[in-house]
């Protein structure tokens, strides 16, 4: 079964004076369980559209929307905070850490909230912390640490409740290309370790040559797809030439990192 299914799905926005834009069209979209997929386009085409729907923050104009057999859409306000904090994992291009908290707290956050004992919690934190290479930081603050340190941090905050799917936005966006294969390294240890599914949005043709496939959009609409071969450096060079085709604006992305 699909963890994330899309049928038919589409957002219009409205304006004051009647005129509406139609940011995203007809999008069918399947995430197995354990898949690592990114979305690419050039700015504009729909990507943080599609990335809002898919996480909740906003609701679709056309067509369902489903996560694990659910349909967001269908919760009332308190059912749909608990399914976002159950099924849901988020990794954002600025951390979203809280720099009143240490790392290990920070991290951890998701299994308080839910009301996990403490010795679970340490059970849970331990392997994940020694996966990411974080162990040796987590008594730190988020202002002592690294970029690349921090958003490891975050993948662990948003892996540790064991979600559904984990929706990464720009996740490389603040970091330097170092920091960056560290954190995408870390994000396909996770996936491939662990079975985590991840749905990552970016700009980036190096970190997506991470994904096992990619899904372009253009103009809100569907575009094309390709997949990964055992060769990174070589999906690396079919991603540069699928963005080649595709066009538009990519904000000047860094194309010589593989």
């Amino acid at each position: 079964m699909s963890v994330l299914r899309t049928e038919g799905l589409g957002k219009i926005y409205s304006s004051k004076g009647n005129v509406s834009y139609k940011a995203l069209e007809d999008i069918d979209l399947a995430v197995e369980a354990g898949e690592f997929v990114g979305i690419m386009g050039p700015s504009g085409s729909g990507k943080t559209t599609l990335l809002n729907l898919l996480s909740t923050i906003d609701k679709p104009t056309s067509g369902r929307l489903e996560v694990n057999g659910i349909e967001p859409a269908k919760l009332n306000d308190k059912k749909l905070a608990l399914f976002r904090r159950r099924e849901l994992g988020f990794v954002f291009q600025d951390f979203n850490l809280l720099d009143t908290l240490a790392i290990k707290e920070n991290i951890v956050l998701p299994l308080v909230l839910e009301g996990m004992p403490p010795k679970k919690i340490e059970e849970k934190l331990a392997p994940l912390a020694e996966l990411l290479q974080i162990s040796h930081i987590l008594n730190k603050r988020t202002y002592e640490v690294s970029g690349g340190q921090k958003q490891r941090a975050a993948i662990a905050r948003a892996i540790i409740h064991q979600p559904s799917l984990v929706l990464a936005d720009e996740l490389t966006g603040n970091l330097d290309s170092k920091a960056a294969k560290d954190v995408m390294d870390a994000l396909k240890d996770m996936n491939e370790r662990l079975r985590a599914t991840v749905l990552m949005v970016t700009h980036d043709p190096f970190s997506a040559s991470y994904c096992q496939r990619i899904i372009f959009i253009k103009d809100g609409k569907f575009f094309s797809e390709i997949r990964r071969g055992s060769n990174r450096q070589a999906f690396f060079q079919q991603i540069l030439d699928a963005l080649s085709v595709l066009g538009g604006n990519f904000d000047d992305v860094p194309f010589a990192r593989a």
